[in-house]
């Protein structure tokens, strides 16, 4: 038993295929620091900046139809929370205490402050990315192919 486990042991090492020389790629050439554009801030300064005004950072990075989303997303969001307060004082005002339209209008207000805050951190965590893949080439995607549309990637493989 012994010697059978020895055998396939042996076998097992030294039928593993190594490296094959056809298979070997050439390093390509590292490209110069140089080659790809700086980002003009900092991820966390771009982080910080869209999180004070929504769409800041993306405006300084070139995507102004992304930060004029984000902005008017956030101003509609607070627009909203100050349209809901006045409802609600309203309703407080002329309705008994403990009526189901005032508890319905603070669970809207809150909807909508959790809403804003939403938007804030999405448009800094988003800056934050924009910073990260800032140079990167902007034609990636799905190429069209006649009728079908074809997805490809790359898995590299090896040291």
């Amino acid at each position: 038993m012994r010697r059978c486990v020895a055998l396939l042991a042996l076998i097992l090492v030294t039928a593993t295929p190594g490296a094959l020389l056809a298979q070997e790629e050439e390093a390509a050439p590292a490209l110069p620091d140089s080659a790809f554009p700086q980002s003009p801030l900092s991820p966390g300064g771009a982080f910080i900046r869209s999180l004070v005004i929504p769409g800041w950072a993306q405006a300084e990075l070139g995507a102004e139809a992304r930060g004029a989303f984000y902005f008017f997303a956030e101003a509609f969001s607070i627009f909203m929370v100050a349209r809901s307060q006045i409802r609600l004082s309203h309703a407080e005002r002329t309705l008994p205490e403990g009526h189901e339209v005032i508890s319905s209008r603070r669970q809207q207000k809150e909807d909508w402050i959790a809403l804003a805050v939403f938007w804030a951190f999405f448009a800094g965590a988003d800056g934050w990315v924009s910073v990260q893949l800032y140079g990167f080439d902007e034609r990636t995607g799905l190429q069209p192919d006649e009728v079908a549309l074809l997805v490809g990637w790359k898995i590299p493989f090896g040291p």
